[in-house]
């Protein structure tokens, strides 16, 4: 079988970087006469559905319907694979942004969509200017545009890492709701370094928002660590006694 899924990746794989050039350019289009950045969504959600359809792979969503769509929201949820992004792109009913890795915007294509859209790039190495970075989006999630963040601060393989309390500026700077999120088995579908697509399901369980009254006072890392285990309650290798 798994020869199978890796001659269906050879014609799949180019597929998918042709169709991401060709969305990315017509989103960086957009963006030059919508500063809203709403078209670019559409483009992220077009070309999202387009990768789910064509890996045959199935999303199973759960919660929705604790999120309000006109509420501006600070999603954290657990990092397994690139199909998370397109998760979160093809199954969340909001306006919502990334905040996601520096070299993510280097990328051709790729890069000048997410930066164009309003996508903010998180440096590793220079604090401050992660820190201006949220503060901006403060301002956006205010009008009602979400953000997703993955607090582990890179893709896992199956085991969760501890969240990083620097994720947590952002919604505490911008005083927001956050929303834990477990993704389920993305990793399953195309593993970190991989290019081989497996068909079959992956899943996106929304867990109740934390509200700014609930959080206030609470340090950082005390923050980081509850939603942690929010977002563990639901996780398989967590459950299990794994990790």
């Amino acid at each position: 079988m798994r020869v199978v899924w890796l001659i269906n990746s050879l014609w799949r794989v180019p597929l998918i970087i042709l169709v991401t050039a060709v969305l990315a350019s017509i989103s960086v289009l957009f963006s030059l006469f919508d500063a809203s950045g709403r078209l670019q969504h559409r483009c992220a959600r077009a070309w999202a559905d387009f990768i789910f359809w064509v890996s045959r792979v199935e999303l199973e969503l759960e919660g929705l319907e604790r999120i309000d769509p006109e509420k501006g929201y600070v999603f954290t949820a657990n990092h397994l694979s690139m199909f998370d992004h397109w998760a979160f792109l093809s199954g969340l009913p909001v306006q919502f942004r990334f905040a996601a890795k520096e070299s993510l915007f280097k990328l051709p294509f790729l890069g000048w969509h997410l930066r164009r859209a309003g996508n903010i790039p998180v440096s590793s190495t220079n604090y401050r200017r992660t820190v201006r970075e949220f503060q901006n989006a403060a301002r956006h999630i205010e009008r009602g545009i979400s953000y997703v963040i993955y607090p582990e601060g890179g893709r896992t393989w199956g085991k969760m890492l501890r969240f990083k309390k620097g994720s947590f500026l952002l919604p505490v700077h911008a005083r927001a709701p956050i929303v834990p999120v477990t993704i389920i088995d993305a990793h399953k579908r195309l593993a970190r370094g991989s290019a081989l697509l497996v068909p079959g399901t992956m899943k996106l369980i929304i867990h109740d928002p934390v509200s700014p009254q609930d959080y206030q006072g609470i340090d950082l890392q005390t923050l980081a660590d509850r939603v942690q285990a929010t977002v563990a309650s639901a996780y398989p290798e967590t459950s299990n006694g794994q990790s």
